[in-house]
């Protein structure tokens, strides 16, 4: 029974020491923040990371074959244009 209120009063008083640390930091923080928007928003290494989930990619690179395939149908569709124009301008 002895050893039972002992750790109990051991986590009463940790408990404690707990809430004053977190008190002192919260107050430090309040100190220290004179901003409403608290995050960090600089990049220092100038460039920006992105994680993409492998359904993500999938699509991504689907969208930019469909693009490019769009891209090769104008380019051929712009080649028989000028072959026509070129056609039509030597005659």
């Amino acid at each position: 029974m002895q050893v039972f209120i002992s750790n109990h009063k051991s986590t009463e008083s940790a408990i404690k020491n707990l809430e004053v640390q977190i008190g002192q930091l919260v107050k430090q923080l309040a100190k220290k923040s004179t901003r409403n928007f608290m995050a960090n928003t600089e990049n220092p290494k100038e460039e920006c990371k992105v994680v993409l989930t492998r359904s993500k990619r999938n699509e991504i690179l689907e969208k930019v074959e469909k693009v490019e395939g769009e891209e090769e149908d104008m380019s051929d569709e712009e080649g028989e244009n000028k072959r026509r124009e070129e056609a039509a301008d030597n005659k």
